[in-house]
């Protein structure tokens, strides 16, 4: 995972972090789950990252 997409990622559950808290504050539920799902969004895209980087650790160990 580069660092463009580290810087992203961070961004995107950051601000899915503070959706939720404001839609928690101001008792919207949409804009809480909308956090939630940005929060998850962006957790799944580093264990995608991490997936792809023990691949290729793999490949390179087996010769491939």
């Amino acid at each position: 995972m580069g660092f463009t997409d580290t810087v992203k990622n961070t961004t995107l559950s950051v601000s899915g972090r503070a959706k939720e808290i404001a839609g928690f504050t101001f008792k919207n539920e949409d804009l809480q789950y909308e956090g939630k799902a940005d929060q998850i969004t962006a957790n799944l895209r580093k264990a995608r990252a991490r997936g792809m980087g023990a691949v290729d650790s793999l490949r390179k160990a087996v010769g491939i």
